[in-house]
């Protein structure tokens, strides 16, 4: 698979430099993708020049957890409605 934004599916698993699994993806976008923290009710917003690799299934980050930035829920759903023409 390229390892490009378009080939990353929703639901892959997502693994901080570390090591550490941050949860998996909810959507890529131009500039940033969104990671569903399975365990919080808040989302991680990380840019997509934070992403090393996509290898077997698994989104593999170059940044650690305390690099992101978390957003709440009703900016996630902003966020998804971006670029479609919808509002909140």
């Amino acid at each position: 698979m390229t390892n490009t934004r378009e080939s990353y599916p929703p639901g892959s698993p997502v693994v901080a430099a570390n090591g550490e699994h941050l949860g998996v993806l909810r959507r890529a976008y131009p500039r940033f993708i969104m990671i569903d923290q399975e365990q919080a009710h808040a989302d991680l917003e990380i840019p997509v020049h934070a992403v090393d690799r996509f290898e077997d299934g698994t989104l593999y980050l170059s940044i650690n957890r305390e690099a992101l930035t978390e957003v709440d829920d009703e900016e996630s759903a902003g966020r998804r409605l971006e670029g479609t023409g919808g509002a909140t």
